[in-house]
């Protein structure tokens, strides 16, 4: 039997993601680079929102990603939860990759990647 060919951009498979100790399941497809688009599971870093194909590799940036909390001011604490304000014109890479990472749970989210003009 002839292969079939792949043309064109892959259709998102993404079922899961890694992010810290949860393994979290997919609701809707979210675009995402050519080097991802076969994997059914992404390793999110939970500091940097920076994805990865392997846990292997998540845990040797884990080991080295230095932010331990958002980019950006703590805007509200109480006890152990903290809510910060992020600038996407000062943290472009950290507000895209959270707008990726909202795609995989919301229907209708549209923005991605010109995040410069908000506050997240």
């Amino acid at each position: 039997t002839p292969k079939k060919k792949l043309t064109g951009a892959f259709p998102p498979i993404i079922k899961a993601i890694e992010l810290g100790c949860y393994e979290i399941t997919a609701w809707y497809s979210s675009p995402s680079p050519a080097e991802y688009a076969l994997q059914s599971k992404l390793y999110i870093c939970e500091f940097c929102l920076k994805y990865m194909k392997s846990g292997v590799i998540a845990s040797r940036h884990t080991a080295k990603c230095p932010a331990r909390c958002p980019p950006g001011d703590e805007i509200y604490r109480k006890d152990t939860v903290s809510v910060f304000e992020v600038d996407g014109r000062k943290n472009k890479t950290y507000c895209q990759n959270l707008c990726l990472l909202a795609k995989l749970f919301l229907d209708h989210k549209t923005l991605y990647y010109d995040v410069e003009p908000f506050l997240f």
